[in-house]
């Protein structure tokens, strides 16, 4: 695909003007980003607030152009309205639950079911636009129970580094997301979704240490319980 000046850049990919509210988001390794388009394109027709597809070519997808700060940046610029963050968080994922896998979509660890899942939904992928909120970075998409995503999006939360003045914020907006979500159905995906993380190459040995930290403070439901 055609593509102008570079506007943004992250670790796995790179966003690139592509004409008049449009960009193309490239894979930095060549890999074929199609899969995601699709997972993009079914969350979109399915009343989930994903960035609009119009074409994928191999490592590229032609897409919306999403005007807004993440959510994140906005917690660094109002910190107060933390509660109102961590409910914005659970309301997309209870959203996110109504929503069917197709079931060519590979299946996530830790347990089976049929739920279109993130599996990445933090405040850095979701962005605030005057349209509403739009859920980016679809990457890790996959099959199966919700409460696996909102595994996912509790341990981010919990153990993502954060400047020390930013943990009231922290506190106070994941007090309201747990407050939003089934925590029962969630807390027996922590350790898989956790072992997933620490495999991440970017992550630092104190961040895998802080999420097997979390773990061990965790209490977890035995294997009747969570059956």
């Amino acid at each position: 695909m055609h593509v102008g000046s570079l506007i943004a850049s992250g670790c796995d990919c790179e966003i690139f003007e592509a004409g008049p509210g449009r960009v193309v988001r490239r894979a930095r390794d060549g890999r074929s980003l199609e899969r995601e388009a699709a997972v993009m394109r079914h969350a979109r027709r399915h009343g989930f607030p994903a960035p609009e597809v119009f074409d994928a070519d191999g490592p590229d997808i032609l897409m919306e152009r999403v005007n807004g700060p993440s959510l994140m940046a906005e917690a660094v610029r109002v910190p107060e309205r933390a509660p109102e963050h961590g409910r914005l968080l659970a309301s997309l994922l209870r959203a996110l639950a109504r929503v069917q896998a197709p079931g060519w979509l590979q299946a996530a660890p830790g347990g089976p079911g049929n739920r279109l899942l993130h599996l990445d939904l933090h405040p850095a992928n979701v962005l605030l636009t005057p349209d509403g909120p739009r859920v980016v970075d679809w990457a890790n998409a996959a099959r199966g129970a919700a409460g696996a995503d909102v595994a996912c999006t509790w341990l981010v939360l919990a153990t993502a580094p954060l400047e020390a003045s930013m943990d009231v914020w922290r506190s106070g907006m994941l007090a309201a997301f747990l407050a939003g979500v089934d925590t029962v159905a969630a807390r027996r995906y922590l350790p898989a979704v956790a072992d997933r993380r620490r495999a991440e190459e970017h992550l630092s040995a104190a961040e895998k240490a802080e999420i097997s930290a979390f773990l061990a403070r965790s209490p977890f439901p035995d294997e009747q319980a969570g059956a």
